[in-house]
């Protein structure tokens, strides 16, 4: 299964928020999803031959530094290699706009999202200790920084 990458345009907010909704534990409200197309903010979505919807990333860029703010793929098509499609294509973004570094911070238990930012030449900075809501209270998030993008 191939997929298309393209920049984030209104017409795709609702499908993505969808995909975001599913796979995030305390989801931003479509409002707020839909502020990602606003600049300093921009956003991806990788489309299949179906021209469906299927990952999405977003990410801020400001003085010369990205944040990976989000990115997720829908359950349907997980395994299949979107993930590192759509983070390449946000590092390669990144590049375009000349971006100096690119941060972002994961969950410290999600070991799958880890290891494809490590093979991508992220680097771990730090640990913000009980920083997201978990079904257990609070889990850790990880902050890792690729430089130079």
């Amino acid at each position: 299964m191939s997929f298309e990458l393209k920049p984030l345009i209104e017409e795709d907010v609702a499908d993505a928020h969808q995909i975001h909704q599913q796979a995030t534990y305390n989801p931003w409200s479509l409002a707020t999803f839909a502020d990602c197309l606003t600049p300093p903010y921009a956003g991806l979505v990788a489309i299949n031959a179906e021209n469906q919807v299927c990952g999405y990333a977003v990410i801020l860029l400001v003085a010369g530094e990205a944040t990976l703010m989000d990115i997720a793929v829908a359950q349907s098509v997980r395994e299949r290699g979107l993930g590192k499609q759509l983070l390449n294509g946000v590092i390669e973004w990144c590049q375009q706009q000349q971006a100096e570094s690119l941060w972002l911070e994961v969950r410290a238990g999600n070991t799958t999202a880890i290891s494809l930012y490590q093979k991508a030449g992220f680097e771990d900075i730090e640990i913000r200790k009980h920083y997201y809501p978990s079904d257990s209270g609070k889990e850790d998030a990880r902050i890792m920084r690729k430089m130079p993008v």
